[in-house]
């Protein structure tokens, strides 16, 4: 019994980050929070916030790529460290730690024809269309765990939008804060609008934790460096080169 209760131990230190090695980000694009720049490089205001931490803390993040569900669920298994971008849910909370404040608010939106959205005044007139949404994404409720909706779940935003304008849903839904951002396009703004419903609530995001990857060590700092950036209006500086 001791023997493997040693075995245990081993593979548990084995399996959590050291203090000192980088934490390991994990993340899916979203404009303009996240973003391939020119040069093949992440950009966007999140990774513009992860490099603002790193200065005021000294701590080191390591950002990998990787569809948004997959993602999650290396937070829950101690495979990843840190998410941006996280809006809060009692189901992530098992095992995701956020730091508070949430350092962005945006609000969540349908989108569609201009035709059809002017058409859609009221939660109930989305019931019967076939609406895309991405997996493992938080908007409001009673959208998230309503069954009689017909949702049709992608990996990413940028297969949501596709999926869209290839008509092979009739509605997408996501925040405005990010759809708007690439209905900036030319091509793109006159094919797709916001729908005159518009749900209740904002969706604010998060700054996690993994609760199982063993950084608990660097948590306190990273909070006090999130809250005083947020204090400093910093991240409403940096927003503006995005809007």
């Amino acid at each position: 019994m001791l023997r493997w209760v040693l075995l245990l131990l081993c593979s548990a230190s084995a399996w959590a980050q050291q203090p000192g090695q980088p934490l390991r980000v994990v993340t899916d694009y979203w404009p303009p929070f996240r973003m391939a720049g020119a040069d093949g490089q992440l950009q966007g205001l999140d990774i513009d916030m992860l490099n603002e931490l790193q200065k005021r803390t000294g701590l080191r993040f390591e950002v990998r790529l990787q569809p948004w569900a997959r993602a999650l669920e290396d937070m829950r298994n101690g495979q990843a460290d840190l998410m941006t971008g996280l809006a809060r849910t009692a189901e992530r909370e098992q095992y995701i730690d956020y730091l508070e404040p949430y350092y962005y608010a945006c609000t969540p939106r349908f989108y569609g024809s201009a035709q059809r959205a002017a058409a859609i005044d009221s939660y109930e007139k989305l019931l019967g269309l076939r609406i895309g949404y991405v997996l493992q994404s938080a908007y409001f409720e009673p959208f998230d765990s309503d069954t009689r909706l017909l949702k049709v779940g992608v990996k990413n935003e940028d297969q949501l939008l596709q999926m869209q304008l290839r008509g092979r849903v009739e509605l997408m839904i996501g925040t405005d804060c990010q759809v708007d951002f690439q209905l900036r396009d030319l091509e793109l703004g006159p094919r797709l609008v916001k729908l005159n419903y518009r749900p209740p609530g904002r969706t604010l995001l998060y700054l996690g934790l993994s609760r199982t990857s063993g950084r608990d060590d660097e948590r306190e700092l990273l909070a006090q460096a999130l809250r005083q950036l947020l204090h400093d209006r910093w991240m409403q500086q940096a927003a503006k080169a995005y809007r």
